[in-house]
């Protein structure tokens, strides 16, 4: 009978606790507020260590190879071309066995860039794999990033702050044993299209960008830009603004500790490679990632139109010397280009303005690729982007007004040493849950979509 009594208490206990939840308001009824997918993707598994190590590999090679240059054996242009390529097969080995519908658009993307490729070809009467390479970098760590998750990159990228960090320590304190250990004039004279002539400041070893006729930006401290493992400093510049998106974008999933590690990294890499971009950049990425979460969906669109307006209106009002090798000079260069092309320049099917444009992203893109294909890289960024979550948002957010503020002034966005690194953190976020679902991540997706939020209650039958 005791027996008897303890079970019925025990049922009627836990009758009651079905009722209780039932009783409890339930989900989301918005019809995309829980999707299984891209935000749960299926557990990757397969070289999963990879796409860490090729980021590390992609951004440290050079490096090495300028001290193999310097100590070792002199080197041409085939070996950097044989690292680059090493790494871009183990990518697509990666991809191929990871492969996800979230790809497909990346991956037409790559098919019309090479059938484009072969037109051009046609067209112009020879090949250069080059223009075909520099679009290609994008859509391919792109998708090496949605093999891997953010978690994944967190430490390598930790590490490799860390050495980043400490080259810039390292050559602020010992310029000359951190150009005698890379040589860095040399190597670029050996493995690019340099020679000693492009090297105004003949007292100096390190890259043609490291010494300024005129003053630093920060003037407070009295030495050349820094370039660490980056052997440049623009590389380095564009470096502290990857940087920077990643932190804005993924603080509340970070340490108060690595927060510190990164953010005070930063600041010293930014002030050593004087960067003045990279200064304007990363402000502005701070500011618009407190607010992009409130923005509608696909209104990234709008940096590239506002951006170009924007240099526009800045070149008008400064009348600034598209000759001059500066900020304005650059930002004035850009629009002198656009304004000249012609048809055959803007269906990228000419030569004509092609050493020009090496100072503007841009018009380089145009001139190699066509504004169709940079219209459809556009599109397909900002189009096939996941904006359900803070943190993709403010993300993708970053990463557009990077890639208009670099395009307008270099062309320096195709170089693998940072492309491997926006890129494959923008691919991971693709398809990366931040965490567990919850009730307020479910109504910030349903905001998102326009669609209204409320919470019911319903009975169990």
């Amino acid at each position: 009978m005791q027996n008897y009594s303890r079970a019925i208490g025990k049922s009627g206990r836990f009758a009651l606790e079905r009722r209780s939840k039932a009783s409890l308001p339930t989900a989301v009824t918005c019809a995309e507020a829980l999707p299984a997918s891209p935000l749960n993707p299926p557990e990757i598994t397969r070289l999963k260590t990879l796409p860490a190590l090729l980021v590390l590999v992609a951004v440290l090679f050079n490096a090495g190879l300028a001290v193999v240059n310097g100590h070792v054996a002199d080197l041409s242009a085939n070996a950097v071309i044989a690292a680059e390529l090493l790494i871009v097969v183990a990518a697509y080995a990666t991809i191929l066995c990871n492969f996800r519908p979230e790809m497909l658009p990346w991956t037409l993307m790559m098919g019309v860039a090479i059938v484009f490729a072969l037109i051009r070809a046609v067209v112009v009467g020879h090949f250069d794999p080059k223009f075909l390479r520099d679009v290609l970098l994008i859509p391919t760590f792109v998708m090496l990033g949605m093999t891997t998750s953010w978690p994944r990159l967190t430490w390598p990228l930790a590490l490799l702050h860390a050495i980043v960090v400490g080259g810039v320590l390292f050559e602020a304190f010992f310029p000359q044993v951190y150009s005698n250990l890379f040589e860095v004039r040399a190597y670029y004279i050996a493995t690019r299209s340099f020679d000693d002539s492009a090297f105004w400041n003949s007292s100096s070893d390190l890259f043609v960008s490291a010494t300024r006729p005129d003053e630093r930006f920060f003037s407070f401290i009295d030495l050349h830009r820094v370039s660490s493992i980056f052997l440049e400093p623009v590389s380095l510049g564009n470096y502290v603004v990857i940087i920077t998106a990643f932190l804005c974008a993924n603080y509340r999933h970070l340490s108060t500790s690595l927060c510190t590690f990164f953010a005070l990294g930063n600041l010293v890499a930014l002030i050593g490679c004087d960067g003045r971009l990279a200064t304007v950049a990363s402000v502005l990425i701070a500011l618009v990632t407190l607010v992009a979460p409130r923005f509608p969906r696909g209104a990234a669109v709008l940096y590239l139109p506002t951006g170009l307006i924007g240099a526009y209106i800045l070149s008008s009002i400064t009348k600034a010397d598209p000759e001059q090798d500066n900020f304005l000079g650059r930002v004035a260069l850009c629009i002198d280009l656009l304004t000249r092309y012609d048809v055959q320049e803007w269906l990228g099917v000419s030569s004509v303005y092609l050493f020009r444009a090496a100072d503007s992203g841009i018009a380089y893109m145009i001139a190699t690729q066509s504004f169709i294909v940079l219209l459809l890289f556009w599109f397909v960024l900002v189009g096939g982007a996941n904006e359900r979550r803070p943190e993709q948002v403010k993300f993708l957010h970053a990463v557009c007004l990077y890639v208009v503020l670099t395009m307008i002034v270099s062309y320096s966005l195709f170089s693998i040493k940072t492309a491997v690194l926006v890129w494959v953190l923008f691919g991971a976020l693709q398809v990366t849950p931040m965490g567990s679902t919850s009730v307020r991540e479910a109504q910030y997706r349903c905001s998102r979509s326009g669609n209204s939020w409320r919470l019911g209650t319903q009975q169990r039958r």
